[in-house]
């Protein structure tokens, strides 16, 4: 075994600005967290995955009507479609949510 000093594996100053910034603002813990994880570069990476899954469902659904499948066929398609790009639209309006909470962002 070495006898090295035990090393943080990562320490992330932006996520620590970010978290002080939150809670000057009155955040709640909820807000606070998701706020310091939009400031990470693994959020940007999942927000673009994400855009990318709605531009794939749409495809799908294009594809779906130029393959001649019957309407009712399309109709179901575009049902689950927008469904689950719901879903993944709440998740990315519950970090810009927080995020805009935590900067006392206003609309």
């Amino acid at each position: 075994m070495e006898d090295n000093a035990i090393k943080p594996g990562v320490f992330n100053i932006q996520a620590f600005k970010a978290q002080e910034k939150a809670e000057e603002a009155g955040a709640t813990i909820e807000e606070t967290a998701l706020y310091a994880m939009s400031k990470s570069k693994g959020w940007k990476i999942l927000d673009e995955y994400i855009k990318t899954i709605s531009e794939q469902l749409n495809e799908a659904n294009r594809e779906a009507i130029s393959n001649g499948l019957p309407l009712r066929e399309i109709g179901q398609n575009a049902v689950v479609i927008n469904w689950v790009k719901e879903v993944l639209d709440k998740v990315v309006y519950k970090v810009t949510d927080a995020k805009e909470a935590c900067e006392g962002e206003k609309e």
